[in-house]
């Protein structure tokens, strides 16, 4: 027979049945949501990656507190690259009675070798596109410099021993790094009016950096030249630079990923449970055309052949719905993305069609491979082939080829394992836990009555059915639960971290005797979290007795054999930055240890995790830290995590307030202003010309869309997995239609009142959605709990209420849907079912 014609034949006249149509609209949304989230990622991507050299300033860096050695640009200038040299460093600026810290640049000539610095003359002025480096005696200020210090461009700006004319006003800097928190406004200046200050003499806190700029082939050439040779300073590449973009666009891609995931499974699900529906009513079908002498690989093909003519036009639907999506997603994140994206690359929407395809062929074929088991004297018999092994093997395969495409489109192996190897875990405890409910069921059906009988001796009857619909409920309900309930949670957990009381303002630089003055100021201005802490500066010089030894260094980075470690010269010469005090700190948690008492004299310290690995430190060890001539130990006594994202002062090594003695030090506060209460702060710092106040309230409010952004673009991806979640769950409930039909007639037929049926079917279903349920919110909160944790990073318990409330819904979901099928079997006549059957 011709199969193409037949198969074409066969799916214009079922095309309209429910079995396809969930096969359809499961491939579309799958195809859709993977497409959407796939091409946003790459053109995100494409953009950072293509702007990432004008954002670093050149092509490769050298940075470190060091001048780089001149052998470098010797090199580089030997092998044809362009090169620049820059320093930067913070320093308080004073314009009479005002100050402002600031973030000075001196640059050389040739600065910038990628991209433009733009400056204008006067605010709303002619913009210079390239201004290049400011002439000697001349500086480019950022607006909001000159704002606080009350300049306006031609203006005289007291720098060290002289003055410098501010000639521009910084429209945009091409190495700014693209960081969401960049504190303190710059000045740029040329190195010649640095040189002279002494504000590059040893000991200065400075940064140094040494640019690059060829082509791609060069570039690479050169910096494996530089990595044997670059002990005690870091390499500076196109990942250090957009830090601040890619880092909220990995946290928003993770949520989305996590729609996206669930998405995927949910439509992989439907499609099982659609294509088995699709082998049932087939099995007559199978056995007549083997009666007829077709043989079983055509009888194969051909129903392969109607869902692969299927999947063609889901798509193309599915690809045109996915790229108009995150067109969509796209204008809701707004400014989170690079402002001019690139246009897609073909690959995520090939990889969705993929997508779709292994949802056909990996959830769709293995019910069809059943098919092969049907003899054609099974016209006459009403059951149906053993799953054979090779549908077992297609399931796995088609799971791991998803989980490789998914990984591939979100980037996040972490996520994906969790997610989905929770959903797997649930899938397996549902049906274990669904064959041996029914074992038991069938030892004491005998002993049930009415209604509980006819319900329960139907699943007996239908185990395999029975257990398939059991994970499929239960799938759908901890899918829907994580989007509806967990996913909500996640972002409420992410909001919360810039409560409405987030310090706002800092002001550092605060000397002891002024500590009462300045807290009473701040309380007087309406700041009641007001809070004033130590800080002191000095160097890690030892860690148990040996010079600090750092244990996250790759073999390349060291010069020494490896296993021998490296002696860390760059962080050494590094300031460390530490604080006092008696209470266990704020927007912090305890790792390991045990944090000093209020009384305790002994000298102790507690580190933050991320420096302990930095240096292998675990309590019990001893620290010396040098301050200026004195050198003090500390035994460690706890780590402790830090969350960073508070906008709080946080510190990687805190000391016993009592064992500190006359640590030289100075203090700083963090506080929260509402809006208006601000202007008092500048006649607190004229008053006390050494304070320096940094305004980051503007910081926060952008964080803050940033999150809001974020929750618009994954509630427009949920939608996509709340519609797969509810093909799964109708598709699930769909599964036994034809049988449960089947057997009303029969009982009806014995005398049985649509009432006892009824009932019978509300207790089915009733039973499928009650343990579905309870699997599901256990399910949902143990995964909820470990994404939370592992992969988003956020103390997430388990919102119980929530979790209930969606499985009582569930529950009423399974029993509406079993009554509202219940309805249309009973007003089948008995003799018309038995036919149809």
């Amino acid at each position: 027979m011709n199969l193409l014609r037949h198969a074409w034949r066969a799916l214009r006249r079922e095309a309209l049945a429910g079995d396809l149509l969930t096969v359809f609209a499961a491939l579309v949304l799958g195809v859709a949501v993977m497409t959407a989230v796939g091409t946003l990622v790459n053109r995100v991507n494409l953009a950072l990656t293509g702007s990432a050299a004008e954002m670093l300033g050149g092509d490769l860096g050298v940075a470190g507190r060091d001048d780089p050695p001149a052998a470098f640009a010797d090199e580089a200038q030997r092998r044809g690259l362009a090169h620049t040299r820059l320093a930067s460093f913070g320093s308080v600026l004073f314009q009479g009675d005002a100050s402002q810290m600031a973030s000075i640049k001196a640059v050389e000539a040739g600065y910038p070798l990628r991209g433009a610095l733009r400056v204008r003359a006067t605010p709303g002025g002619t913009l210079i596109a390239d201004a290049g480096m400011p002439a000697k005696g001349q500086a480019y200020a950022d607006p909001r410099l000159l704002q606080a210090l009350g300049l306006k461009a031609g203006d005289d700006l007291e720098f060290g021993a002289g003055t410098l004319r501010i000639a521009g006003i910084i429209e945009s800097e091409p190495d700014a790094g693209g960081d969401l928190l960049t504190l303190s406004p710059t000045l740029l200046v040329n190195r010649a009016d640095v040189e002279g200050t002494g504000l590059l003499g040893p000991g200065s806190r400075i940064n140094y950096r040494l640019m690059f700029a060829g082509t791609a082939t060069d570039i690479a050439a050169f910096r494996q030249w530089l990595l044997p040779q670059v002990k005690g300073m870091r390499l500076l590449s196109v990942n250090d630079t957009q830090r601040g973009v890619r880092q909220a666009f990995d946290l928003a891609g993770r949520f989305l990923g996590l729609s996206a995931l669930l998405a995927v499974l949910l439509a992989g699900v439907a499609t099982a449970l659609a294509a088995n529906r699709f082998a049932l009513r087939r099995i007559d079908q199978v056995a007549i055309l083997r009666c007829l002498g077709a043989r079983q690989r055509d009888i194969l093909a051909g129903l392969a052949l109607q869902l692969l003519m299927l999947a063609v036009p889901a798509c193309a639907i599915g690809i045109g719905l996915g790229m108009a999506a995150q067109e969509g997603l796209v204008q809701v994140l707004g400014s989170l993305v690079p402002q001019r994206l690139p246009l897609p690359e073909a690959m995520p929407a090939l990889t969705g069609a993929g997508i779709g395809l292994l949802l056909l062929f990996g959830f769709g074929l293995p019910p069809l491979l059943r098919l092969r088991g049907v003899p054609p004297m099974r016209v006459l018999n009403r059951s149906f082939a053993a799953l054979p092994p090779a549908s077992l093997l297609a399931y796995v395969a088609a799971l791991a080829a998803s989980l490789v495409l998914a990984v591939q489109v979100t980037g996040d192996l972490k996520l994906a394992l969790w997610v989905l190897g929770g959903l797997a875990g649930l899938a397996v405890a549902a049906g274990v836990v669904g064959f041996l409910l029914l074992q038991l069921l069938r030892g004491l059906q005998h002993r049930l009555h009415g209604n509980w009988r006819l319900g329960l001796a139907a699943l007996t009857r239908r185990r395999v059915l029975a257990v398939m619909q059991l994970v499929g409920l239960s799938l759908s309900l901890c899918a829907l639960l994580l989007l509806a309930v967990i996913g909500p949670g996640l972002l409420q957990q992410w909001r919360e971290r810039l409560p409405a009381d987030t310090p706002n303002y800092f002001l550092i630089n605060i000397q002891p005797e002024q500590r009462d003055s300045v807290l009473a100021a701040l309380q007087g201005l309406g700041a009641d979290d007001a809070s004033i802490e130590p800080m002191a500066t000095g160097r890690l010089i030892a860690i148990n007795g040996k010079p600090p030894l750092r244990v996250d260094r790759t073999p390349a980075d060291d010069s020494q054999p490896q296993g021998e470690g490296q002696r860390d010269d760059d962080d050494e010469n590094r300031p460390l930055n530490f604080s006092w005090r008696s209470a266990f700190p704020p927007a912090n948690t305890l790792v390991n240890g045990t944090f000093w008492k209020p009384d305790s004299t002994a000298a102790e310290a507690s580190v933050e995790i991320g420096w302990a690995k930095r240096y292998g430190v675990h309590p019990g060890d001893r620290i010396t830290i040098a301050v200026g001539e004195q050198e003090r130990e500390f035994s460690v006594t706890s780590v402790r995590k830090a969350d960073w994202n508070t906008f709080r002062p946080n510190f990687f090594v805190l000391l016993n307030p009592n064992a500190v003695g006359d640590t030289p030090h100075n203090l700083l506060s963090a506080f929260h202003l509402p809006a208006g209460q601000a202007a008092g702060l500048g006649a607190l710092v004229r008053a006390q010309p050494n304070l320096s106040l940094l305004d980051v309230d503007a910081v926060i409010s952008q964080v803050r869309d940033v999150m809001e952004r974020v929750a618009q673009a994954v509630q427009l991806v949920m939608v996509f997995s709340l519609l797969a979640g509810v093909l799964v769950l109708l598709a699930a409930l769909q599964a036994t239609a034809g049988e449960r039909r089947y057997d009303s007639a029969v009982l009806r037929t014995l005398g049985a009142t649509r009432r006892q049926l009824r009932g019978a079917v509300l207790v089915e279903f009733g039973a499928l959605g009650a343990l579905a349920a309870l699997l599901a919110v256990g399910a949902a909160a143990v995964i909820g709990v470990a994404v939370s944790q592992k992969v988003f990073e956020l103390p997430l318990l388990p919102p119980w209420p929530g979790l209930l409330l969606g499985g009582l819904l569930g529950i009423a979901l399974s029993l509406l849907a079993g009554w509202l099928g219940t309805r249309r079997i009973l007003h089948t006549p008995p003799a018309l079912a038995l036919r149809e059957a």
